[in-house]
């Protein structure tokens, strides 16, 4: 995690048959877990069905996720819901942004405004233990969101 608590990137990528989707919508009205991963990768996409398994219910505690999968090798396909970076371009610049080496896969966990709490490596450890640690963090951003809940220094 940055100490500077620097922001999540703003970003929208086409939906095929849909509207795009991205930070752009999210930002000032949900929280956010966004996910780098790496295309074909069976832990990455573990992860993205996890996530996929609770947006759901998350979007009515207004939490919104985000799984952006950079180009891999032709035919790969996309795992359901997740968002194609066709061009590789949004994905260098959220790595770049959150701190995270170029080719790697993460979960970064932001806050309604974009401030980020949390940037997790993937492949760290056991992908259970990877979401359970970002929902830590995603319960801080909102036990300090100072709209929402008393800010956790006030008496």
């Amino acid at each position: 995690m940055a100490a500077d608590r620097s922001e999540v990137p703003l970003f929208q990528l086409p939906v095929p048959g849909g509207p795009p989707r991205g930070t752009l919508d999210a930002w000032q009205r949900r929280d956010m877990l966004v996910a780098v991963l790496h295309p074909g990768c069976d832990i990455c996409h573990a992860l993205h069905r996890m996530l996929m398994a609770r947006a759901p219910g998350w979007r009515s505690e207004e939490i919104e996720v985000f799984s952006v999968v950079p180009p891999g090798r032709l035919g790969e396909p996309l795992p359901p819901g997740a968002l194609q970076d066709s061009e590789g371009r949004v994905s260098q610049e959220l790595m770049k942004e959150l701190g995270a080496s170029p080719g790697g896969a993460v979960l970064a966990v932001a806050n309604r405004f974009g401030t980020l709490y949390a940037v997790l490596d993937i492949h760290s450890g056991p992908t259970e233990a990877v979401l359970k640690e970002a929902l830590e963090w995603l319960d801080l951003a909102q036990r300090q969101c100072g709209e929402c809940f008393a800010p956790l220094n006030w008496d």
